[in-house]
């Protein structure tokens, strides 16, 4: 009989604690609905997190110095220059329907096929191609 009451008395007690309320979802993070007060110390913590330093983007906010500048300017002056001339050659008159430049690794083609010079640009990387109508 006292195995009998204790039997009874275990299904009483689990029969009540089988009970569960609804679960609902709660977002910890303010940007999905969260609470408001959260977003502090969520972005405390990823600053804490986060060890990666970009190291490359300290160029970026430095300024160059006058002759890095200077360097700089005689670059694309000279580069000026080249462009300068080879179009004088493509397009004077009297200049061969095709012909090749080479300037610090890369190879400017050019040919002139009925009304239009087609120039190809070779870096040894890369190919543009450029189609310009002659005048």
């Amino acid at each position: 009989m006292r195995i009998c009451s204790m039997f009874a008395a275990l299904l009483l007690v689990s029969g009540s604690a089988a009970q569960a309320g609804e679960l609902t979802y709660q977002p910890t993070n303010p940007s999905f609905g969260g609470d408001p007060l959260n977003s502090s110390h969520l972005y405390q913590g990823a600053e804490i997190a986060n060890t990666f330093k970009d190291s490359s983007l300290d160029s970026l906010f430095t300024q160059p110095s006058a002759a890095d500048e200077f360097a700089s300017a005689l670059q694309s002056a000279l580069i000026g220059g080249a462009a300068s001339q080879i179009t004088d050659a493509i397009f004077n008159n009297g200049a061969p329907s095709s012909g090749t430049f080479t300037l610090d690794g890369a190879t400017v083609t050019y040919n002139t096929v009925g009304g239009n010079v087609i120039v190809n640009i070779n870096d040894g990387v890369s190919t543009n191609t450029l189609t310009i109508p002659v005048p």
